[in-house]
């Protein structure tokens, strides 16, 4: 062992240990979807692209970044994919996502949160995803108000877990329930 100039303590490249590895890393995402690296914006926009492809669930179920190569912990506010846009075709909702995927939407995991924000899962149900602001609009015309509801307040139901609204595709009707915590 050596002492740097800096006061550190250099390895001998003779040193028989192996170096001390960990997965975890001061990358993080916040709820706008901006990455961060020890507290600096990741500018490089190649480099923001690829994380959001990266996003996983590590075994212990934290998010991690994942490819080919390794994987590594990060933190993610909120939740770790978003729709950007959709498109609405006959009966089917295709959804374009933050990881440049393009998914048709699991109706049934179609889900909003105590403030309004639609929810889904993702990717097999592996990750949620938020829709952003500009995609909520676009599903807009297919939304109407859940007339169930009215019946549930009738009925003295939990107001809070019943549906307001209902997704209408074709002849269905998919109501949207309220939960307590949308991200999986």
């Amino acid at each position: 062992m050596w002492e740097g100039s800096a006061g550190d303590t250099l390895v001998s490249v003779d040193d028989p240990r192996p170096p001390t590895l960990s997965r975890e890393t001061s990358i993080r995402r916040d709820g706008q979807g901006r990455w961060f690296h020890e507290g600096e914006p990741v500018d490089n926009r190649s480099v923001a692209r690829a994380f959001d492809r990266w996003i996983a669930r590590a075994p212990d179920g934290r998010y991690c970044l994942k490819n080919e190569v390794n994987w590594a912990y990060v933190e993610i506010e909120g939740a770790p994919v978003l729709v950007r846009a959709i498109q609405v075709v006959e009966d089917e909702v295709r959804l374009d996502l933050s990881d440049d995927r393009t998914e048709r939407l699991a109706t049934e995991t179609l889900r909003q949160s105590h403030d309004g924000r639609l929810y889904c899962d993702v990717r097999g149900g592996s990750l949620t995803a938020e829709f952003s602001s500009s995609a909520a609009v676009q599903l807009a015309p297919w939304l109407e108000e859940d007339l169930d509801f009215d019946l549930a307040l009738d009925l003295d139901l939990d107001r809070s877990r019943v549906s307001r609204v209902a997704l209408v595709l074709g002849r269905r009707r998919i109501p949207i329930l309220v939960v307590d915590d949308p991200i999986r």
